[in-house]
């Protein structure tokens, strides 16, 4: 499958997880917001339907029969790089390059040891020969316009093989727009749900 098919659909799946779970990221305002899982999920969720019936995608794949996890040895290893990778676009079951497209792990506020994420995205890439590896951080911040979208997304990407450092996924000017879409499309369900009540 080309890079330039696969990226499009990242993207695509990045962008209709804003539209449809607003209310989700923006929880990044309370004391105690989404976990980075449960957005991974949802992201997933919407890459499923990126690859339906040509590829399998789950979040933080236990690989049975292999007696390991997508991202490293045994849990009860005492590896750092044990933790799982978040999100395998694969064949279940098979292995090998064919049968293994892309694994993603998912940041939500910022990568805070670059380093370290992209030697553990890249082992379970050369362990389990995935085509594409990549680190996305979403980068959900509080809105700073009063006025405005009260979380904004900046997100960034970086591919392996060859990133070596984020680049971002929309110009500035789109991820901030795709924030306000995100927004006024929560608005507007909450409140035909508030209508329905």
């Amino acid at each position: 499958m080309p890079y330039i098919d696969i990226e499009a659909r990242l993207r695509t799946a990045i962008i209709t997880l804003v539209l449809d779970e607003y209310s989700l990221l923006e929880t990044v305002r309370l004391p105690l917001p989404a976990s980075e899982r449960v957005i991974a999920h949802q992201l997933a969720w919407r890459l499923r339907t990126e690859y339906e019936r040509s590829w399998d995608v789950d979040v933080e794949y236990n690989r049975v029969g292999h007696g390991t996890l997508a991202g490293g040895p045994k849990p009860d290893e005492p590896d750092p790089a044990a933790r799982p990778v978040d999100i395998s676009i694969h064949h279940r079951g098979l292995s090998g390059r064919m049968d293994n497209l892309m694994v993603i792990e998912v940041k939500t506020h910022g990568v805070k040891d670059l380093k370290a994420e992209v030697a553990r995205l890249d082992q379970t890439k050369r362990r389990y020969d995935y085509q594409h590896a990549v680190l996305l951080d979403l980068d959900i911040k509080k809105g700073e316009d009063p006025d405005g979208a009260p979380v904004v997304l900046d997100p960034a990407w970086l591919w392996l093989p060859g990133g070596r450092h984020l680049v971002e996924v929309f110009d500035t000017e789109s991820a901030l727009q795709l924030s306000v879409d995100g927004w006024n499309a929560r608005k507007h369900r909450y409140a035909q749900l508030e209508r329905q009540r």
